[in-house]
């Protein structure tokens, strides 16, 4: 691998976004991609924040020789950077992460992420299926295969009206990712593919948490 690979794979291996890395090293996100295409490589200070944040021997990220966690830079302490570490969680137990008494806790989740955004401490993530949300359109669209960062902590609905949020429906086992509209005494969940109906829910609905930050590459 090349240099630019590395840096790549080493962020991937330890769930970073190019956000979050960015902020750990403390430069911008285009920084981050300039690196990781190869396009320019980082040196000097800037290296050695790269090597803590990717918990790996700066050597090896230039050469690619020996063990990359061999004589590594101390850790990035990532609170430092508000930055939290969130569960990856599966569709089902989205609808049961926040229930008082609910059997789902961190003990079950097998896959934790890092991310910028400001979320409670209930924050979770979940992975997108399916093209109910891909706007064949363009802008906003949020494809399969896309990391939704969720927070339950979001007021009353009509503090979330226009946004994209995470719902429960009553009889469903499995919480549904969807752009939740008040019209009038009416609410909807309105899919970003026109190809998909729009649903109304008058009180067999619960929205779950709303939607702070979409992750497209990790």
């Amino acid at each position: 691998m090349k240099m630019n690979e590395r840096i790549r794979s080493r962020r991937k291996e330890l769930k970073l976004t190019q956000a979050v890395l960015a902020k750990l090293v403390g430069v911008n996100r285009v920084t981050v991609t300039g690196w990781e295409s190869g396009d320019y490589e980082p040196g000097g200070s800037n290296l050695q924040a790269l090597s803590a944040a990717l918990k790996c021997n700066p050597l090896w990220l230039i050469d690619g020789v020996g063990d990359p966690e061999s004589n590594a830079p101390a850790p990035t302490p990532t609170e430092k950077f508000g930055i939290k570490k969130i569960p990856v969680i599966s569709w089902v137990q989205a609808g049961e992460w926040t229930e008082s008494g609910a059997p789902v806790t961190a003990n079950d989740v097998s896959e934790w992420i890092y991310t910028s955004a400001n979320l409670s401490d209930e924050g979770f993530a979940l992975k997108v299926r399916g093209d109910s949300m891909t706007n064949p359109s363009g802008f906003p669209s949020i494809p399969e295969g896309s990391l939704v960062i969720v927070d339950p902590d979001f007021g009353s609905p009509y503090e979330v009206n226009g946004r994209i949020v995470v719902a429960q429906i009553d009889g469903s086992t499995e919480a549904t990712l969807k752009k939740f509209v008040i019209d009038g005494p009416l609410k909807y969940l309105v899919p970003l593919n026109p190809n998909y109906r729009v649903l109304e829910v008058n009180g067999n609905c619960r929205i779950v948490g709303v939607v702070k930050q979409v992750v497209t590459d990790l």
